[in-house]
């Protein structure tokens, strides 16, 4: 059934109804509790059972824990040669001793037949520690330690002739591979089978004395599962009505709201309506929010950044790491003069198209003026000059050579570079001044600035071409 239809149609009483579900409620829990009271006795012997299970499974597990660490450590020393790595794993060899102590408990508990897994499993994880302690003797042949200062196992530990007489780097190489190779993995895989092959009985052997307290209950069972059935139904209705038709759309709501995000349509009737509403409010201004926002920040004719959002980039700390081109276009005041300014327009937009595809999606292309344009080179630095030396050519041998009729342009480009240690400080001024030996020296090229810039004089107002 639509419930949220019957709630529009009908007007569903949910608080009626929550009161009617919680009496029947009250009703069937004493009925309940009195018929829990008479199989107490059943559940202990269940709940001993699976006590006890837990204790054997932490104790196992204890053993599975205590076997991986000592590998991991002593893959780690291995590795790296740290003696903290080795010192943590006779630690937990000599005086933590956790696969001994979860052994200790875990003596008589399951079939034999599955103790003896457990007894096969320390007897590997026993045969690895040799193979781990072997290896961790050829690393500290390897580095060079003195034997002596390590524990009594590995003093005791001899290296075979044949490994005595590697390189030092042969030797680490060859304890890697003991701790990682093939056969140490399948070794280690033989443990933890034999590991879950005990955990298995275990886990068995429980639910058979839970089975068998179960047939012991069952008469009485009968009477609670009614009971628990029909308590389940009340619960399930009352949580299905007050979950899915008020507090999910609410809740969800509520944190679509904060994060300034549509509401889902969903729920009852009341709160879809609600969701709609705010859904139509909240998408006309974002749209309005991105028109503003867009507009604030981008030119108008080409889509590139504004002036004003230069501005506010040029200020970025991100400055130091990055290369600044001021672009100016050579002689465009002749263009607007013999073709008009609706050709000077499809000019710009020719060289912002050009600026585009010539210059990394991260790089930030700006018009600052009518025909001026600045490219910030975000994580760029001197060593790339032969390269921002070809991208200039690359443009202007581009917009010297149009392929429709557009006429053909240049542009004069100086670089200038954001770090202190290749600048006066100012890299607007910098800039300026490597653009200005562009001007002066023919145009349609691209000049990076040199320290011995600094001493010439810009005009206070440079000449539109």
């Amino acid at each position: 059934m639509d419930v949220s239809f019957v709630q529009e149609k009908n007007g569903l009483p949910l608080g009626k109804l929550n009161y009617v579900m919680a009496a029947i409620t009250l009703v069937i829990s004493a009925l309940l509790i009195f018929a829990t009271y008479r199989t107490s006795n059943g559940y202990e012997r269940v709940n001993e059972a699976t006590a006890n299970y837990i204790s054997w499974e932490q104790s196992a597990s204890s053993i599975q824990d205590a076997t991986d660490y000592l590998t991991e450590q002593a893959r780690n020393f291995v590795m790296t040669g740290e003696r903290k790595y080795l010192q943590n794993y006779f630690l937990e060899v000599n005086v933590t001793r956790r696969r001994e102590s979860a052994m200790a408990k875990l003596k008589g508990a399951g079939s034999p037949e599955a103790y003896e897994k457990l007894e096969d499993a320390m007897r590997q994880s026993q045969a690895q520690m040799s193979l781990e302690w072997y290896a961790m003797r050829l690393t500290i042949s390897a580095y060079g330690y003195n034997p002596s200062e390590f524990p009594v196992e590995l003093q005791s530990t001899t290296l075979l002739s044949k490994d005595a007489k590697l390189s030092r780097t042969e030797k680490q190489a060859r304890a890697q591979q003991m701790v990682l190779d093939s056969t140490y993995l399948e070794k280690k895989a033989a443990i933890d089978e034999d590991l879950r092959a005990y955990l298995t009985s275990l886990e068995e052997g429980t639910r058979e004395q839970q089975e068998r307290a179960s047939d012991d209950m069952r008469s009485l069972l009968e009477t609670q599962r009614l009971l628990v059935f029909a308590l389940i139904m009340i619960f399930i209705i009352v949580i299905m009505m007050n979950s899915f038709l008020v507090i999910n759309p609410l809740m969800k709501g509520i944190l679509h709201i904060r994060t300034e995000q549509p509401i889902p349509i969903s729920g009852s009737y009341e709160f879809q309506y609600l969701a709609r509403t705010y859904n139509l409010m909240y998408a006309a201004n974002q749209k309005k929010a991105n028109a503003l926002a867009y507009e604030a920040s981008h030119d108008k004719l080409t889509g590139l950044y504004n002036r004003v959002e230069y501005d506010e980039l040029i200020k970025s700390p991100d400055m130091l790491s990055s290369a600044l081109l001021l672009i100016d276009v050579d002689k465009f005041k002749s263009v607007n003069d013999t073709f008009g300014h609706d050709m000077g327009d499809r000019v710009l937009v020719h060289i912002s198209k050009v600026l585009r595809e010539s210059f990394r999606s991260d790089d930030m292309i700006c018009r600052i003026g009518g025909d001026e344009f600045a490219t910030i080179m975000v994580n760029c630095g001197p060593q790339f000059t032969d390269l921002i030396r070809g991208k200039i050519e690359r443009i202007n041998t581009k917009l010297q050579n149009p392929t429709d009729d557009l006429p053909p342009i240049s542009v004069s480009v100086g670089v200038a570079f954001g770090a202190e240690e290749h600048g006066t400080g100012n890299i607007i001024k910098d800039a300026d001044l490597a653009l200005y030996q562009v001007k002066e020296h023919g145009r349609c090229g691209v000049a990076f600035f040199e320290p011995s810039l600094v001493n010439i004089a810009l005009p206070e107002k440079k000449k539109k071409d």
